[in-house]
């Protein structure tokens, strides 16, 4: 039976939504829309609210990491043509030679003029495309690793080299900080992954996802960033619809973005006419919630990797599988951490497997898979068991729940992400949703 929520259901979320945003609550949001979809792409509930502008389903907005599950879907296609393997490592070496290369970053010293004298070893073991994607191959982020952030700023280059602006001079500089398999570390995998699709391609990867997911689904308010080259916020059809990031201070808030978007940034030798590899796939993409919400629900058991609109079969339901299963070694299943580093203050630290989050969970192919139904701090049920998910910085979270049949796509697209006030705004949707679901 498809599912449903009842009349009650929905217009308590109107009004927690909207509630959520009001000058009266005790910690009111900038802005929030809230989508649900069932497996058929029939609207459960949709609707937003805000102080300065009201978002809707057709609302433009960075969605910055929730890239990361596109970007998998574009790799699996190329593991379905048989152009790549997930768990062999000649794929790294033949085709990203530059991070076969890389040695592992062990710390530093000081020398007597107070001179950083960083120290590496030689890698041990080898690095497959799953290692990318599970986070898994020894790398790290400058948002998220204090030794990394603090090698970048030592050489004079984080302020122009990292991941938000430059994500290929970032990953070519960027040492291994663990040999791989022996630490999970939330990374620059998924940038790698976007360099080995372009190589294997031989194709910008705008191109290659334009034409191997968005234009067989029929999506056009889907594309990259204009700091990797995208247009998707230049075109005459997004004019008024883009929902600028806030970031939230102690004394007040900020707009990050201009009204309609930052400009397109041209380079002169991008990738396959040059060798700068533009796009990136741990963060980079711009969407609306109504093709987000289209494009993950191929991951719905119930679609096995066919778009229930178009009946575009986007991924083989073997694929499917692949990226939503836990696949993270038992030894490293329980070090799911987004510890504090650069990102700060835009970043609230969080360990993924805290008790009322994904305590059983693990990585999948780049995202979370719920390792047990999720019990809310209230007492509440939440998401199911096997549930694939991930979250976007700007407070942007995404839940697939294959039992259910729904997909879950929430935004208040501001900063600090894992606030607390979004992070209570949040639990309060899921614990609504599957009451009216019961």
């Amino acid at each position: 039976m498809a599912p449903s929520l009842p009349t009650t259901t929905t217009t308590t979320l109107r009004e927690y939504v909207d509630n959520a945003t009001k000058s009266t609550s005790s910690a009111p949001l900038p802005g929030v829309f809230l989508r649900i979809i069932d497996a058929q792409n029939n609207v459960l509930f949709s609707h937003g609210s805000g102080d300065s502008i009201t978002p809707t389903a057709d609302s433009l907005v960075y969605i910055q990491s929730l890239t990361k599950l596109v970007g998998a879907i574009a790799f699996m296609q190329l593991v379905e043509r048989g152009l790549a393997s997930l768990d062999d490592p000649k794929v790294i070496t033949a085709h990203l030679p530059e991070l076969a290369a890389q040695k592992v970053l062990t710390g530093y010293s000081t020398d007597n003029d107070g001179k950083k004298l960083w120290h590496f070893e030689d890698r041990v073991g080898d690095i497959t495309p799953r290692m990318l994607l599970n986070h898994t191959y020894g790398g790290g982020h400058t948002y998220f690793n204090k030794l990394l952030l603090e090698y970048f700023q030592d050489k004079g280059i984080w302020e122009t080299t990292n991941e938000a602006t430059d994500t290929y001079a970032t990953v070519l500089n960027s040492p291994l900080l663990w040999h791989p398999g022996t630490q999970t570390n939330y990374g620059q995998g998924l940038d790698w992954i976007s360099v080995l699709i372009e190589r294997l391609t031989k194709q910008a990867c705008a191109d290659y996802l334009q034409a191997n997911i968005f234009d067989p689904l029929g999506l056009e308010s889907t594309g990259f960033e204009p700091a990797f080259g995208g247009d998707i916020l230049s075109r005459p059809e997004s004019h008024g619809r883009f929902w600028p990031r806030i970031l939230k201070t102690p004394d007040g808030s900020m707009t990050l973005d201009p009204p309609n978007g930052s400009d397109k940034i041209v380079r002169e030798d991008p990738y396959p006419s040059g060798s700068h590899h533009t796009g990136a796939l741990g963060t980079g993409l711009v969407s609306s919630a109504s093709d987000y919400t289209r494009i993950v629900s191929i991951m719905l058991p119930q679609n096995s990797g066919v778009d229930p609109v178009s009946s575009h079969r986007v991924l083989s339901p073997a694929s499917v599988r692949e990226i939503s299963t836990a696949c993270l070694p038992s030894h490293l299943q329980h070090q799911r951490q987004v510890p504090e580093s650069g990102g700060t203050p835009i970043i609230v630290p969080v360990a993924l497997d805290a008790a009322h989050l994904d305590p059983k969970g693990s990585f999948g192919i780049a995202c979370g898979v719920q390792g047990a139904d999720r019990v809310l701090q209230d007492g509440k049920r939440g998401r199911s068991k096997g549930s694939v998910y991930w979250y976007g910085a700007a407070n942007t979270d995404m839940w697939v729940d294959g039992e259910k049949g729904i997909v879950v796509f929430a935004n208040g697209n501001y900063y600090p992400w894992n606030d607390e006030a979004w992070v209570k705004f949040v639990a309060g949707v899921e614990g609504l949703v599957y009451e009216g679901l019961e």
